[in-house]
């Protein structure tokens, strides 16, 4: 049987001492004029022998848990799904585990989750938020625990966050349709008490101003993130007697509810009605039109937020401004041009 791998039989190998072992595994070779030699020594010997430290001890020594909490509205959502998935990889490569709960949508269940995670000990705090109320969450810093959002935030807060740039997502996605000839726009969105909506909207919004077009209000529907919102708010817009000629759908699991309510009417996409979904799925592409969509970055979103939530895990001074990430259209088939 192989021998356990310790900082002692690295020392020991290596003929170094314990401490200078451990500095350059903690990546502090520079802080201590460790030299270039000497790192590469002791990195290679743990990567050969398959060295893993103990963070049970570890985490005594240092009074932490190694765990981050990572909060998301629902886990149903791919886009978040998706999300958990990146910060999970971010967080492991740093030797952190995710201890990850679901709001459900819902800001009791949001408070309730907050209090499990702080009762576990968790080092920091990753949060998309599904209210309106902050309060909560301004606890967790008044006792010194890292936080940052992602994707939903709140403007008023002091807490960092991490989104997509929601405003211009909005905005290109309704301007590619006011290109395509389309001015009857139906915007289908989630509740607009959640600031990446209300950006979306502003953006929708800025491209309908621009090309001077009516505004027709009768055509901004929808109350929540939801297949059913999509579904339901799709239905109403078919009837209308002068129906939209595109839809604008703010969320995958909107767009699910409306592709589900154009073929219920007996119609298709985009010969009878243009449709652009807000988040790119891996699953709309094989669908049959394959569908437009504004593409967020989530592999950015969740990275940064782990390197400033390890950040402020180390310095608790460590500040950092909020950051926007950049969006792309992703042009496919369902949207026609009306000529």
């Amino acid at each position: 049987m192989a021998k356990k791998v310790t900082l002692k039989t690295i020392a020991a190998d290596l003929k170094l001492s314990v401490g200078t072992v451990s500095r350059v595994l903690n990546g502090k070779a520079k802080e201590f004029r460790i030299s270039d030699k000497t790192v590469k020594s002791v990195m290679n010997y743990a990567k050969d022998n398959n060295y893993s430290p103990n963070m049970v001890a570890k985490g005594l020594r240092a009074s932490r848990t190694f765990s981050i909490g990572l909060m998301i509205p629902d886990i149903a959502n791919p886009f978040f799904s998706m999300m958990a998935k990146h910060i999970e990889k971010a967080a492991s490569a740093a030797n952190y585990s995710i201890l990850l709960v679901d709001a459900e949508e819902n800001v009791e269940k949001e408070k309730q989750q907050v209090r499990n995670m702080l009762n576990r000990q968790v080092d920091a705090i990753i949060a998309a938020p599904v209210g309106i109320s902050f309060d909560h969450f301004k606890e967790i810093t008044k006792i010194k625990i890292p936080i940052i959002f992602v994707d939903r935030y709140f403007n008023n807060s002091s807490i960092p966050y991490v989104t997509s740039d929601n405003f211009n997502g909005g905005y290109i996605a309704t301007k590619h349709l006011i290109e395509n000839g389309h001015q009857r726009i139906a915007l289908l969105k989630g509740d607009e008490t959640i600031e990446p909506v209300k950006e979306r909207r502003r953006g929708y919004q800025k491209a309908i101003e621009e090309a001077g077009i009516f505004a027709d209000e009768s055509l901004i529907v929808g109350v929540e993130f939801g297949v059913e919102n999509g579904f339901k708010y799709t239905k109403e817009l078919l009837q209308l007697k002068n129906r939209p000629t595109a839809i604008f759908a703010m969320s995958n699991l909107i767009g699910l509810g409306v592709l589900q309510a154009v073929k219920e009417e007996g119609l298709t996409i985009p010969n009878d009605i243009s449709l652009i979904i807000f988040d790119d799925q891996p699953y709309v592409s094989y669908l049959n039109p394959p569908i437009t969509t504004v593409k967020q970055n989530s592999e950015i979103i969740g990275e940064y937020a782990v390197e400033y939530i390890l950040n402020r895990i180390e310095d608790e001074s460590y500040e950092t401004d909020s950051k926007i990430i950049p969006i792309k259209l992703i042009e496919r088939n369902s949207v026609c041009t009306i000529r």
